[in-house]
């Protein structure tokens, strides 16, 4: 395998699946009332968000993560929103969830919010977005079809269940969005013939 195929195989495989789940999980945020299912969510929301934030600013061990540095043969133009908008929310969500520091707070009004899960998908959304469209054509016709419409505001994915020995006997379709204040859920699930 070449390093092309390799990192188009990774983008189509991993990077998807964290920005399905960024939204799937925000979506998810936004409607439910059971307390308990918000804070699953909460936290896969702020796996993939952190998992995608490094990505796209090059955090990590440059010999064993890959990056969007590692596209850029591949792309017209490396520019970046800044992150000065989601850099104090990320640090909250790294002292709120990722971790067992002592910064953990029990007050309200310090807490992650929908505002601030909503300004740091934001970014992702638009970062992602802005690098789906400097890959070269090459390498951007190589992308998996569903990528031409993942960002937009309604878009419907077929998601086939795990395969294993664990597996269970459903196929899972998601539509993730819209995905704005007061829209439902959007999750239907179907049995496997």
């Amino acid at each position: 395998m070449t390093d092309a195929e390799y990192l188009i195989d990774y983008f189509n495989e991993h990077v998807f699946y964290e920005l399905l789940m960024l939204r799937y999980s925000k979506q998810c945020l936004e409607e439910t009332k059971d307390q308990y299912l918000w804070n699953a969510m909460f936290a896969a929301f702020n796996v993939s968000a952190r998992n995608l934030y490094d990505f796209l600013n090059n955090n990590g061990n440059r010999g064993t993560d890959v990056n969007v540095d590692d596209y850029k043969l591949f792309r017209r133009d490396t520019h970046r929103d800044s992150t000065s908008d989601v850099t104090g929310t990320l640090g909250l969500l790294h002292a709120q969830c990722l971790h067992m520091g002592k910064k953990r707070t029990k007050e309200p009004d310090k807490k992650i919010n929908r505002v601030r899960i909503g300004t740091v998908s934001d970014w992702v959304q638009s970062n992602m977005d802005n690098l789906l469209k400097t890959f070269n054509d090459d390498f951007g016709s190589k992308l998996r079809p569903e990528w031409a419409g993942v960002l937009s505001q309604k878009r419907i994915v077929s998601v086939p269940g795990p395969t294993g020995p664990t597996a269970c006997s459903v196929t899972s379709v998601m539509t993730t969005g819209p995905t704005g204040m007061g829209q439902p859920i959007q999750c239907e699930v179907t049995p496997k013939k």
